[in-house]
C-alpha cells in the first residue's frame, strides 16, 4: 500500500517533542553511502528532522564531498536485529537495502524522501522531505520490552563517543540497566547475545575514551 499526498507521520508515532528511533539508509547514484540508526522528529510541514554528529562515516562523506542532499529511505521497525546490523554490520545492512526496495522481512514501513543537510561545525542538521510511503505489514509486530531495551541500549551506545568524561559512567549504567531488562523479559538466545555484545562494546568504548580523551586532561 502506498500514500503520496497524505501526511501520516503522526499516525506512525512521529512527533515534534520525542525522538522516533528508526534506521535510515542514504543513497548516492543508487548506491548505499550511509546506514545508521537515527532519532527523527516531526515538523509542522510534514518533514522529518534529525542530526548527524562528527565521527560517523556519513558525516565524513558529507563534509569531504560537500554534498547538500541525498536520497534516503527511512525504515520504521521494531526489529532490534536491524538496529544492531546498522551499528555493527554496516556492509550486510547495505546489502539488505542495495536495490533501494523496502525489505519486508525487516521493515514495517519504508518512507522514501530527499534528505537535505546543513552543517553546523561538528553537527549536521538534516531534514527529510517525504516523497512516498510503502507499507510492508498490514499487521504491525507486537511491542516487547526486550526489543525496546536493545534498541535503547544501542542508542545510548552511539552516544558514548560524544559524551563528556563526567557522563561516561552514567551512560554505561544506563546500558547495563537495559541489558538487565533484556535478561529479565526474554529467554530468546539472540536477544541475550545482542545485549551482551552491546554491553561488552560499551565497556570497551568507556575504557578507550578514559585512557585517551579523559585521562589526558587530568
Amino acid at each position: 500500500m502506498r500514500w503520496r499526498d497524505k501526511c501520516i507521520l503522526a499516525e506512525l508515532g512521529f512527533s515534534s517533542d520525542t525522538w522516533g528511533e528508526v534506521v535510515v539508509v542514504f543513497y548516492s547514484e543508487s548506491k548505499v553511502v550511509g546506514l545508521m540508526p537515527l532519532g527523527l522528529k516531526l515538523t509542522e510541514n510534514c518533514t522529518l528532522t534529525g542530526r548527524l554528529y562528527s565521527g560517523s562515516r556519513l558525516y565524513n562523506h558529507i563534509t569531504s564531498t560537500k554534498i547538500t542532499e541525498l536520497k534516503c529511505k527511512v525504515c520504521v521497525t521494531q526489529d532490534p536485529l536491524l538496529f544492531y546490523t546498522a551499528v555493527f554490520e554496516k556492509s550486510r545492512g547495505a546489502e539488505i537495502f542495495a536495490r533501494e526496495e523496502c525489505p519486508r522481512e525487516h521493515c514495517d514501513m519504508c518512507i522514501t524522501g530527499l534528505c537535505r543537510f546543513h552543517s553546523k561545525g561538528e553537527v549536521i542538521d538534516l531534514k527529510i522531505e517525504v516523497e512516498e510511503y510503502v507499507l510492508c505489514r498490514d499487521m504491525p509486530r507486537v511491542f516487547t520490552r526486550a526489543t525496546a531495551a536493545i534498541i535503547e541500549a544501542l542508542v545510548w551506545l552511539t552516544k558514548l563517543p560524544h559524551a563528556e568524561c563526567k557522563d561516561l559512567s552514567v551512560v554505561l549504567e544506563r546500558v547495563e540497566f537495559l541489558v538487565r531488562v533484556v535478561e529479565k523479559s526474554s529467554q530468546r538466545k539472540l536477544y541475550k547475545e545482542l545485549a551482551e555484545f552491546i554491553h561488552s562494546r560499551a565497556l570497551e568504548l568507556v575504557s578507550e575514551i578514559e585512557s585517551s580523551r579523559c585521562r589526558s586532561r587530568d
